[in-house]
């Protein structure tokens, strides 16, 4: 485990009451941010990826003042703001691939294919 990390190597997750006690929330609450969907477990336990999304849900709801309708909208904008990241990353890793391909093709359009 490391210092800054509530996660253990292995590839078990935390149950509720560890992630209670790591984001200093009520395990009343972690269960009832699982049951609104904010948050989904896996059948493991909770990753450190669903804990650091544990504490943003509470820092928008205590530090913000938003209500979980529109902590679940604050959500979603995240995860797909991440997912087009990651595309956009992924097209941009193609790009230089692409642009060889495309100067091959007018060099050889240019030498009269």
């Amino acid at each position: 485990m490391t210092p800054m990390s509530p996660m253990g190597d292995d590839a078990k997750g935390l149950d509720a009451h560890e992630v209670a006690r790591v984001t200093r929330m009520d395990v009343t609450l972690v269960w009832h941010y699982a049951e609104l969907g904010l948050i989904i477990p896996s059948p493991e336990g909770y990753s450190e990826a669903e804990v650091a999304e544990l504490r943003r849900v509470r820092r928008l709801h205590e530090d913000l003042g938003l209500d979980h309708a529109a902590i679940e909208i604050v959500l979603q904008m995240a995860r797909r703001i991440r997912e087009l990241s990651a595309e956009i990353r992924r097209l941009e890793s193609e790009r230089p691939a692409a642009r060889d391909e495309r100067d091959w093709l007018e060099g050889e359009w240019e030498d009269g294919l």
